[in-house]
């Protein structure tokens, strides 16, 4: 009998299979007799998003232990979605990758010790127990072999977890308690899940009262570690604790709070047996319908996460189900998917022993490779040492021939070397001497040149200042006596006034620093607060090593000015900036200028350089300086200048 028709004669009161046949999200109102009201749902997975980044980095991850990030991370996503095929598909990938990892076996062990534990999760999730004791195994012996304590912790909880399952309690509490004094100080999370199992196993042995301590405990720690996923399980151990001893009442109301809020939170698994619980429940107090309709939806559940052991648990329900109400028809039907769901845990575990194997065989293979180069490399450093043996006894006997003859033509070579020795050493002498005089003649030619410069400008700030500017003061004089009424002659008055200051402002800038009162500092300084008087920007200033700057060469002083003159001229010409931010430091024998407007920006790739940028890049070149433009339509530029200082360029 297929699953749809199974639906149809246990909800043909119900429009349900339209619904679940389109995999929209649904949910069954049911209510017992004490007027409890609960919802039984289902809807369609998809997959998530949030792991498209993983796949992303599955692509382009190196080989190694990034690659073995990714796998852990899927892993144990998949685990709390209950996606039994996902988790065992990325176990198996992790283990195929670390075989034919090229790393020591101390370093590959570790790795084993995790992926076993991952292997055996997902074996025990779909019903293999033997095989997740395998791989439980597997993975203590490794994880003591490369004394990593946290996965020996883990396999021994995964061990006892399947030794419970297979009723062997007391070989699972022997475990859980010896792992609860040697493990649980260092780690606090995994004391939950131990105290957890150890409240299971004294459950299934009516030890109640040890029982309930444990869970207790477990549920104490995880508040405590705001653990969500483990206060959902010990509260679901608890109901179960409850239902044991015959308390219904707070059982029922544990598996409905926890499964939904387990939902919530996106824990499938807690949610899926908090669901098929309370299928269980409803079938021991009788309510029949009820609970064929939870384990229906269980099923379906199961099925989507393509989880056996959920779908065999609850087949074998239904099938009860079904023969206590007589309906052997529908038992019987159930009884074939049962079967068939059997069929396909043998057949999984058949799948993973043929992929283990593959796995070993394709590490034996790994190995053999390994070994045959390993052969050849032993024949060819035979052969190399062989030839190396054959060539020593060659130039020890040509050694021994040439041992009089090395010894009188040394003797002649230290004679000559002597005399080469004083030859060069004189040579050497007169060449210092050329290049002393030589260095003392261009310096001379630096210093006139750059004393010459400073007097030319400081004749031409004079010019401007005295005569250009005189002239202009006399014309202003003139112009603002004639009567106010003509408002041009206003407008020509307010342009000589601008004119003259800005005469004024270049005749400043053109006098070196030694013929001013104020320090390099101070010169920007003054500079820059001639231009915030405007009140067209907002300009700060930002010296650090304020001492080391005003000490450089006065020719680099100059260009850093009128660099930052030129930067200031094309941002007031096309930045159309509010603020501007100028941060000038000396650190490591290094001036660092940097240049900051929240203007409209440009695109520095396909911009060409007007005059202005041209002469920036020009001296920051003289100096032997680098220049970095960061600009961008509609977010400001940023200029920042690094020019390196010897300590001959200290003034």
């Amino acid at each position: 009998m297929s699953l749809i028709f199974q639906l149809k004669n246990i909800f043909f009161y119900m429009v349900l299979f339209p619904i679940l046949a389109l995999g929209q999200d649904t949910s069954i109102d049911t209510t017992n007799n004490n007027d409890k009201k609960i919802y039984f749902g289902w809807s369609k997975r998809t997959n998530s998003k949030s792991l498209k980044p993983y796949f992303q980095q599955l692509k382009n991850t190196e080989y190694g232990v990034q690659r073995f990030s990714v796998f852990e991370q899927l892993i144990i996503h998949h685990t709390q979605k209950s996606n039994t095929d996902s988790i065992l598909h990325y176990s198996n990938l992790y283990l195929k990758e670390i075989g034919n990892w090229e790393e020591t076996e101390h370093v590959k062990r570790r790795h084993y010790a995790k992926v076993h534990f991952y292997l055996g999760t997902g074996s025990f999730m779909n019903g293999l127990i033997d095989n997740a004791i395998k791989w439980h195994i597997k993975g203590l012996q490794d994880a003591e072999n490369s004394n990593y304590t946290e996965y020996r912790y883990k396999n021994k909880l995964g061990l006892a977890k399947c030794y419970i399952h297979q009723s062997k309690n007391d070989k699972a509490i022997t475990i859980l308690n010896k792992s609860l004094d040697e493990f649980s100080p260092e780690f606090p999370s995994l004391k939950i899940k131990n105290n957890i199992l150890l409240g299971k196993a004294y459950r299934f042995q009516k030890e109640y009262n040890k029982a309930h301590l444990f869970y207790k405990d477990a549920l104490k720690i995880a508040d405590s570690l705001n653990d969500i996923e483990m206060q959902l399980t010990s509260k679901l151990e608890l109901a179960k604790l409850n239902e044991a001893q015959q308390k219904l009442e707070p059982a029922f109301q544990g598996y409905e709070s926890t499964r939904n809020e387990a939902k919530k939170n996106g824990f499938d698994a807690i949610y899926f047996e908090g669901s098929l619980l309370l299928a269980k429940y409803y079938y021991s107090q009788e309510y029949h319908e009820l609970a064929l309709i939870g384990l229906s939806m269980a099923y379906i559940n199961a099925i989507d996460s393509e989880n056996l052991q959920f779908q065999r648990e609850a087949l074998i329900l239904q099938a009860e189900n079904f023969a206590k109400q007589k309906d052997y028809k529908n038992s019987y039907a159930i009884m074939t998917q049962l079967f068939g769901v059997l069929n396909k845990i043998k057949s999984s575990q058949q799948r993973e022993i043929i992929k283990e194997l593959e796995i070993q065989y394709e590490t034996l293979e790994k190995e053999k490779e390994i070994s045959k180069l390993e052969e050849d490399q032993i024949i060819k450093e035979a052969e190399l040492k062989r030839q190396k043996t054959i060539k020593n006894a060659f130039l020890i006997g040509f050694l021994i021939i040439l041992v009089p003859v090395i010894g009188l033509l040394y003797m002649y070579y230290q004679k000559l070397q002597t005399q080469s020795e004083l030859a060069k050493k004189q040579k050497e002498i007169n060449e210092q001497k050329v290049t002393s005089l030589k260095q003392e003649q261009e310096l001379n030619l630096i210093k006139a040149s750059i004393a010459g410069q400073d007097e030319e400008r400081k004749r031409i700030a004079q010019e401007l200042h005295d005569s250009i500017g005189g002239n202009l003061a006399g014309i202003k004089l003139q112009i603002s006596s004639i009567p106010d009424s003509k408002s041009k002659l206003k407008n020509i008055s307010q342009q000589l006034d601008d004119t003259y200051q800005l005469v004024r402002d270049i005749s400043h800038t053109l006098v070196p620093k030694k013929y001013k009162q104020n320090n390099f500092t101070g010169l920007i300084k003054e500079y820059l607060n001639n231009i915030k008087k405007t009140g067209q920007l907002n300009v700060a200033f930002h010296p650090h090593g304020v001492e080391e700057l005003n000490g450089i060469n006065d020719n680099i002083q100059m260009e850093l000015f009128k660099i930052i003159q030129e930067l200031m001229t094309n941002t007031l010409k096309h930045a159309k900036a509010e603020k501007v931010d100028i941060h000038l430091n000396f650190v490591e024998k290094e001036i660092s200028l940097m240049f900051e407007d929240n203007g409209v920006g440009f695109d520095s790739k396909i911009a060409n350089d007007g005059i202005g940028f041209k002469n920036i890049k020009n001296r920051v070149s003289q100096l032997e300086g680098q220049i970095h433009i960061d600009s961008l339509k509609n977010r400001g530029t940023i200029i920042s200048i690094d020019i390196p200082i010897s300590k001959k360029q200290k003034s």
